[in-house]
């Protein structure tokens, strides 16, 4: 699959490149992210549009179990480092809910 960032329900799944979610300068809500990730200590970090780290969320239960969550916060813009992300890969993926 491809990535798929619409504004309000964002589905990734291609790690490659940086990935912008929200542009700097407009604001966001974060309503929920989940992770579902191949490997234990997998990790996403989410940066605001200034570059900042605002978020994190790891995986840390035995692959192919319940995702990790991460809910309600809000920011400034909205991206993914991906060079900041660890293990992160082919068969990983990220649904980021905004309101």
């Amino acid at each position: 699959m491809a990535n798929r960032i619409d504004g309000k329900n964002n589905y990734i799944d291609t790690w490659t490149d940086d990935i912008t979610i929200v542009s700097k300068g407009v604001p966001a809500r974060v309503r929920k992210v989940i992770l579902f990730s191949a490997s234990v200590g997998d990790l996403l970090y989410l940066e605001d549009g200034l570059g900042n780290q605002v978020g994190l969320v790891a995986q840390q239960r035995a692959a192919g179990t319940t995702p990790e969550d991460f809910y309600n916060q809000s920011f400034n813009g909205l991206q993914i480092d991906v060079s900041d992300c660890t293990g992160l890969g082919s068969g990983d993926k990220a649904w980021i809910y905004l309101e």
